[in-house]
C-alpha cells in the first residue's frame, strides 16, 4: 500500500502512515486464518475420500499370498524326523489328513464386488454431506472472523476521531494563548486567566496522549485479529457499513438441514450391511503339500462369495429409533434458533433506530455550540468574557462531539451485529 507523509492531527507528530480501510483488514484476516486454511485442506480430503470409496468398492482387489507350513512327523519308520503325507501309524505328529505334512503355496488372488451400486451411492452421499457440513463450518468461521475484525476497526476508528477532536480543541486554545497574554499585559485580563488557559491546554494534551495510547492498543488488537505482523502506523478510513437485505433463507436453517441429512446418511451407510453382498473370486499359482509335486500343483480356482444377513439382534430397528431421536433434537434446536434469531434481529434493529435518533438529535446542539464558540472567542479578545467562560464552552463542545462519536460507534456496531444475524 502506498505510503504517504502525513502530519498526524491526532498525535501532533510527523509519521509515515498507511491509509487502510475495513476491507484491507478483513481480507488479511481471512487470507491467513488457520481454521479456514485447515478447512480448505479438509475439502481436498473429502475429494480424495470419494476416490477411496470408488477404489474400495468398484475396483478389483488383487494381492499375492505365499505360505509355507512345516508339519513334520517324528519316529516315522525309524527316522527321527520326516516330512510326508503318509506316515506310519506309530509316528508322532499332526494328523496327516489335516496338514498333509506341510503346505507350499504362492498365489495371485483377485476379488471383484458385484451389485453394490446402492452401497456405493450411500457412501458417496455420506461423504458429500460431511463435505457440506465442513463447508458450512468454513462460512461460519468467515462470518465470525469478519464480525470481530469490523467491530475492532470501528472501535479503533472512534479512538482516532476522538483524538482528532481533542487536537482541534488544543489548537483553538493554543491560538488564544498569545492574545490572552497580550490582554494580561494590558491589564484587561487577570494573570489567573492566562494560568487557567495554560492548565487547560496541559490537561487536554494529557487526554490526547491517553487517546493515543487507546488508539495504538486498538490498532494492535486489530492487527492481531487480522493476522498482520508489520509495525506500520495506520490511518483508518471512515467505516461505511450498510444494512444487508433479508436473505431468501436464513443461514442457520442450512445448519440444521445439513445435520439432519448427515444423520440420515449415517443411517443409510449403517444399513448397507443388511444388503446381500456378492463378489467373484479367483486365484492362480502354486498350492502343494509336497515339494516334489510342486511342478504339477500349478493351477487356478474361481468362485462366488455371497453374504446374506439374517439377524443381528434387532440392531437395525434400534439404530433407526436412535437416529429418529437425534433428528427430533435437531428440530428442537432449530425452533429455538429461529426464536433467538427473531429476537436478536428485532433488538439490533431497535438499537440501530435509537442510535440514529441520538445522532440526529446531537447535530443541532453541536451547531449551536460552534456558533457560541465563535461569539465567545471574539469577546475574549475584547475582554468582555472571562477565559473560564471560553474554556467551559470548549469543554461542552468537546463533550458533545465525544457523545456524538460514541453514538456513531454504537450505530455501526449494531449494524454490524444486525448483518451478522441477518444472513
Amino acid at each position: 500500500m502506498k505510503k504517504v507523509f502525513y502530519f498526524c492531527l491526532l498525535f501532533h507528530v510527523e509519521v509515515f502512515a498507511q491509509q487502510s480501510n475495513i476491507e484491507y483488514f478483513v481480507s488479511e484476516g481471512l487470507k491467513a486464518n488457520p481454521t479456514l486454511l485447515e478447512n480448505t485442506n479438509l475439502q481436498q480430503s473429502f475429494e480424495l475420500q470419494k476416490q477411496i470409496i470408488a477404489a474400495q468398492n468398484k475396483k478389483p482387489l488383487i494381492n499375492f499370498t505365499a505360505d509355507y507350513l512345516f508339519a513334520p512327523f517324528f519316529f516315522d519308520n525309524g527316522k527321527p524326523i520326516s516330512i510326508t503325507g503318509n506316515p506310519s501309524p506309530k509316528a508322532f505328529g499332526y494328523d496327516a489328513g489335516i496338514t498333509n505334512g506341510g503346505l507350499y503355496a504362492a498365489q495371485f488372488n483377485i476379488a471383484i464386488p458385484l451389485f453394490n451400486t446402492s452401497l456405493i451411492n450411500n457412501l458417496y452421499t455420506q461423504n458429500k454431506t460431511q463435505a457440506d457440513v465442513s463447508a458450512y463450518s468454513r462460512k461460519q468461521t468467515v462470518y465470525d472472523v469478519t464480525k470481530s475484525i469490523i467491530d475492532q476497526y470501528i472501535i479503533s476508528y472512534t479512538f482516532q476521531q476522538q483524538g482528532f477532536y481533542l487536537k482541534k480543541i488544543i489548537d483553538q486554545l493554543e491560538s488564544r494563548k498569545p492574545l490572552v497574554a497580550a490582554l494580561v499585559k494590558q491589564g484587561l485580563l487577570q494573570q489567573n486567566d492566562f494560568l487557567l488557559l495554560d492548565i487547560q491546554i496541559l490537561t487536554n494534551k494529557n487526554d490526547l496522549k491517553q487517546q493515543e495510547f487507546a488508539f495504538n492498543n486498538g490498532v494492535a488488537l486489530l492487527k492481531n485479529l487480522s493476522l498482520i505482523s508489520d509495525s506500520a502506523n495506520y490511518i483508518l478510513a471512515k467505516p461505511s457499513i450498510q444494512i444487508n437485505t433479508n436473505p431468501i433463507e436464513y443461514y442457520y436453517i442450512q445448519k440444521f438441514k445439513l445435520d439432519s441429512l448427515n444423520i440420515v446418511a449415517q443411517q443409510n451407510v449403517f444399513e448397507n450391511k443388511y444388503k446381500t453382498q456378492v463378489s467373484v473370486m479367483g486365484s492362480t499359482g502354486i498350492n502343494a503339500t509336497e515339494i516334489v509335486n510342486i511342478p504339477h500343483n500349478i493351477g487356478l480356482s474361481a468362485g462366488v462369495h455371497v453374504v446374506v444377513p439374517i439377524r443381528d439382534g434387532n440392531q437395525r430397528k434400534l439404530n433407526r429409533k436412535q437416529n429418529a431421536i437425534l433428528i427430533n433434537n435437531q428440530k428442537i434446536y432449530r425452533d429455538n434458533a429461529a426464536l433467538l434469531l427473531k429476537n436478536n434481529l428485532r433488538n439490533a434493529k431497535q438499537q440501530i433506530e435509537q442510535w440514529q435518533q441520538t445522532i440526529s438529535m446531537a447535530k443541532e446542539p453541536i451547531e449551536k455550540q460552534e456558533l457560541l464558540l465563535d461569539i465567545i472567542k471574539d469577546k475574549v479578545i475584547k475582554g468582555q468574557v472571562t477565559v473560564m467562560d471560553y474554556i467551559n464552552a470548549l469543554q461542552e463542545y468537546a463533550l458533545l462531539q465525544k457523545n456524538k462519536a460514541i453514538a456513531e460507534t454504537n450505530l455501526l456496531l449494531y449494524i454490524n451485529l444486525y448483518n451478522y444475524y441477518n444472513r
